[in-house]
């Protein structure tokens, strides 16, 4: 997991977005999710060979993104 001034670096886009911690509300879920590329992770081992499309997550359980309830937590929940 590569960290930049506190935040967690995106191992699939590259560096060009930055992982934050959010809350599904409807499922009451925390997954981390790039704020570049959507992908996310269900847990806080982000890396490559982990990840899954915000998208597919989403539909696998159910929702699209339009009825998913995310609410940000933040970048800075690794230090």
């Amino acid at each position: 997991m590569q960290i930049f001034n506190g935040k967690v670096v995106c191992p699939r886009c590259d560096g060009n977005g930055l992982v934050y911690k959010s809350r599904i509300d409807n499922l009451d879920l925390i997954v981390y999710i790039c704020d570049e590329c959507d992908a996310s992770w269900q847990d806080d081992d982000i890396c490559l060979n982990k990840f899954q499309d915000l998208s597919t997550f989403l539909q696998s359980k159910g929702l699209t993104y339009k009825d998913a309830k995310i609410l940000d937590l933040g970048c800075d929940w690794k230090k």
